[in-house]
């Protein structure tokens, strides 16, 4: 509970802070006079984004074979948690989904997010760079500094990637080590830590053993060109009019900005900041850039509310035990009680 208010306390102080900076009558004609052309355009965007993301999970899944349909609609609704759950709980949506709708165990739904996300950062790192070169007029510090701490932001990114199940099986020994230290009745946590880390980092091994480097590193390059597409088409249906290319660089400090770990109520406010940074180094003015990473905040988040809608009825539905690694359990709807949590 304590979390939560602090969440909500977070988020609002960051929104106060920039609602002081514009105005409230700008803000409302801003959405008013919408461009509904544009608009749609995004919204294709956000769609095919989604699914190609659906596309990249289901080369990431390895114990069992979930249908693009499934996928797209689990896909859906995990990034609406994003927008609206505190303390980037919203990540832990996608592997609690993928048990309640298929059986699999959570480990291995976190372990192909983690490497989904991976290859999310080695692109946004790699768009980051390129662009940030063709605007190396607007950065007031060093551009060799930049492009510096993208490459080793890069490479740390690589090396985690790569010997992340080594690492888990490490960290798992060790705990496992630290646990004979322990009395009896302390021991259960860090074997149950112990245990987790070890299947994890099996599911790590599943997923490279499958070396689909080429299909993963596709799907997540178009799937955030659809996503800088949405952007620039959003920016659009709002009346500004700027390249691509600039839409594509001032974006890039909103997305790096979400994935920073504060503990706001979704991506409100954190977004905005980003996007507002940004957005004024492209070359707009505070408040044009502050209303509409608003605004393009709000239409994200009205399509994301649609597509999951339209998909939380499916989830809904019973599912039969699916065959794998691990054996499935039979999974209630979620209108029944939370089920238990993995021993």
């Amino acid at each position: 509970m304590k979390r939560l208010l602090l969440s909500i306390l977070i988020t609002i102080i960051i929104i106060f802070v920039l609602l002081t900076q514009i105005s409230l009558k700008d803000l409302y004609i801003l959405l008013k006079n919408i461009d509904p052309l544009w608009a749609i355009l995004g919204s294709a965007g956000y769609f095919f984004a989604i699914l190609l993301r659906a596309l990249r999970y289901k080369w990431l899944i390895h114990s069992t074979d979930i249908s693009l349909s499934q996928l797209f609609r689990i896909s859906a609704f995990y990034h609406l948690a994003l927008m609206v759950l505190p303390s980037k709980l919203g990540e832990l949506s996608f592997p609690y989904l993928l048990k309640r709708s298929s059986g699999m165990n959570m480990t291995e739904g976190l372990a192909s997010l983690i490497v989904s996300r991976v290859y999310d950062f080695f692109i946004v790192l790699m768009v980051f760079l390129f662009t940030s070169i063709g605007h190396q007029g607007f950065f007031r510090i060093n551009l060799f500094f930049v492009i510096s701490l993208a490459c080793l932001l890069i490479g740390l990114i690589l090396i985690v990637f790569f010997y992340m199940n080594e690492l888990l099986k490490l960290f798992s020994t060790v705990l496992g080590r630290l646990s004979q230290w322990m009395r009896p009745k302390h021991r259960k946590p860090f074997q149950w830590c112990q245990r987790k880390m070890y299947e994890m980092a099996e599911d790590f091994s599943a997923i490279k053993a499958k070396r689909a480097y080429i299909p993963l590193t596709l799907t997540s390059l178009i799937s955030w060109i659809m996503i800088f597409w949405m952007l620039y088409s959003f920016l659009r249906a709002l009346g500004v009019e700027v390249s691509f290319l600039k839409a594509v660089f001032g974006s890039t400090f909103a997305v790096i900005a979400n994935a920073l770990p504060i503990s706001g109520l979704g991506n409100w406010g954190l977004l905005e900041a980003g996007w507002a940074a940004g957005f004024m180094v492209v070359g707009l003015s505070k408040g044009k850039a502050i209303a509409t990473g608003f605004g393009v905040h709000v239409m994200t988040f009205a399509i994301s509310v649609l597509i999951g809608f339209i998909c939380w009825v499916p989830l809904n539905l019973p599912v039969l035990p699916t065959s794998g690694r691990r054996q499935a359990q039979t999974m209630k709807p979620f209108t029944t009680t939370r089920s238990k949590e993995c021993k």
